[in-house]
């Protein structure tokens, strides 16, 4: 599952040594992916591509999840409004993880034979725990006990979800334990090697109790989890961003502005231009569900009329539908380019620091865990601390910092100069008025005092971590529909009537109850190289093989 040659990025190296400025080439060995390459320059190198993943994973949710619908002007939208997918979808979904969990194992094992590197190795465990819940939750069984042996098993049997969701659990623990009984002899991470947290240990440590809840929340009653305590050092307080170097450099772009323009600053053909934002999300901002005036202008240019359509929907000549160059998520004044942007938002700019995680879902998971009895804490408070959290998030401009731009405050338009009405950016003033808007105080999915259920609580919390990770981890928000069912989306969808209501496709060739798909299929490449144990994975397909419509993840609803 190796590619011969990866070229690795190490922009981060520029905190250690201005003059590298270069890639490196890997060779590759089955037995010893990373030979001559030593460890500490391989935890970063995956740290970074899983980082660069992140717009691909979060286009693959992006698609099935409403956040995008097909444009119009434009035509062939195939698996993407009829749900038929084929071992040619997504194979990034599978590749990329296994790519890098190769990598990371080189990484762990060294940690076992030789102490100093104790912190890179638990640093590792973490990075490998992310990594499979991924797979996990895009495939379900996958190769675990087995995978990532080079030559000693070129064709690894598959473990089921639940059993791996169990060993991540206590493969955190082990690195919590790892970093709290590291010898003052062991190696501290510092830029060169952690472009994550710049070696603060302490919030590697939040990390992996935030990810450890993710795996007990989802997993909930179908895994046998060994404990479900946490270490006293708590979960995510901040965004969990990648900051290699990223910059305006061949090869080295923040990805999600890769996703928009290249280096010479022409426009990037793919997903997003020929995407536009669908009724269904657009009802949580232009007052259609909930009203939010100023995250609605953070996440969409021309709101609250960016782009707009149902998917499935065949718009022909409808102007309403059609992308706003280069697309309706890039916040400009006047007219986009590579050199004239907002540098707020979802794409920030192209030497932006990049999320693996926002603080904003860590909140939600502690709010629903509050509720649910897993932790103690105060679920409204975590449940607002969540929204507050995904207003710094689209605030923060390229370098990180809160933006320095000016806001409406009775429209939510962003200016770059203030005036009369206009204010300076302030998220916690922007989200005292989202709490006080009029439509917005007598709906539970904002006022969770009105949230008179655990029931309804839940709703509350999954829709408003719908709404925070819009277009910027869109697989996380499929997986939290496809476990809850939350936000509602209605079925059989119908347009006009159902288009805020429903993320159904009108062209879905779901034979699901809600029309909905289930799941990708596993890649054409495991299909050749893996054949008997891929076809292993029995389902409900016509042919015994898995079914896209059928078959569910083990901790779907």
């Amino acid at each position: 599952m190796k590619k011969l040659i990866i070229y690795l990025f190490l922009g981060v190296m520029l905190f250690a040594a201005p003059s590298c400025k270069k890639f490196f080439d890997i060779n590759k060995n089955p037995n010893r992916p990373t030979a001559g390459i030593s460890e500490d320059l391989i935890l970063p190198k995956t740290i970074v591509e899983w980082a660069n993943f992140m717009p691909s994973a979060s286009a693959y949710g992006e698609e099935v999840v409403g956040y995008t619908t097909n444009a119009g002007g434009v035509s062939g939208w195939g698996s993407f409004v009829s749900y038929a997918f084929t071992p040619g979808n997504w194979n990034g979904n599978w590749t990329v993880p296994f790519d890098n969990l190769t990598d990371i194992k080189v990484v762990i094992d060294k940690a076992k034979e030789d102490q100093s590197f104790a912190l890179l190795g638990a640093a590792a465990k973490i990075m490998k725990a992310i990594h499979y819940q991924f797979l996990v939750d895009t495939y379900n069984n996958v190769p675990y006990t087995q995978a990532n042996l080079g030559l000693k098993e070129l064709t690894p049997s598959y473990d089921n979800g639940p059993d791996i969701y169990k060993s991540l659990a206590n493969l955190l623990d082990s690195a919590i334990a790892d970093i709290n009984g590291a010898s003052s002899g062991a190696k501290v991470l510092n830029s060169a090697m952690d472009p994550l947290f710049k070696g603060d240990m302490t919030k590697w440590k939040k990390l992996a109790n935030t990810i450890k809840l993710r795996l007990i929340i989802r997993g909930g009653d179908k895994v046998s989890f060994d404990n479900k305590s946490f270490s006293s050092d708590g979960f995510l307080t901040e965004d969990a961003m990648v900051q290699p170097g990223y910059t305006n450099v061949d090869g080295k772009l923040n990805p999600t502005w890769g996703r928009v323009y290249s280096v010479s600053g022409s426009a990037v053909g793919g997903v997003w231009q020929q995407r536009v934002p669908s009724f269904f999300t657009l009802g949580f901002y232009d007052g259609n569900k909930v009203s939010d005036k100023f995250r609605g202008n953070l996440v969409y240019r021309s709101y609250p009329t960016p782009g707009v359509n149902m998917l499935g929907r065949d718009p022909g000549d409808d102007a309403g539908a059609k992308v706003k160059a280069p697309n309706d998520w890039f916040i400009a004044f006047g007219t986009p380019s590579a050199t004239n942007y907002a540098a707020i938002g979802i794409v920030k700019g192209p030497s932006a620091a990049q999320p693996i995680m926002l603080a904003s879902e860590s909140y939600f998971l502690q709010a629903e865990a509050a509720l649910k009895g897993i932790i103690n804490g105060d679920v409204k408070n975590l449940f607002n601390t969540g929204i507050l959290e995904s207003f710094k998030y689209l605030n923060k401009n390229e370098s990180g910092a809160n933006s320095t731009l000016f806001v409406n405050s009775t429209n939510g338009k962003l200016s770059a100069t203030g005036g009369t009405g206009i204010i300076a950016i302030n998220p916690q003033t922007e989200f005292d008025a989202y709490l006080a808007e009029g439509q917005n105080s007598i709906n539970y999915l904002v006022n969770f005092d009105l949230a008179t259920t655990n029931e309804q609580k839940l709703e509350a919390i999954i829709t408003q971590k719908y709404i925070a990770l819009n277009n910027i981890f869109g697989h996380e928000a499929w997986n939290e529909y496809r476990r809850t069912k939350y936000p509602v989306s209605v079925s059989p969808p119908t347009y006009p009537a159902t288009r805020y209501t429903s993320i159904v496709s009108l062209q879905s060739q779901s034979t699901a109850p809600d029309r909905l798909p289930t799941r990708i299929q596993y890649p054409q490449n495991e299909f050749i190289y893996n054949g008997e144990n891929v076809k292993q994975q029995k389902g409900q397909a016509a042919d015994g093989g898995i079914s896209v419509y059928l078959d569910k993840i083990f901790w779907a609803k």
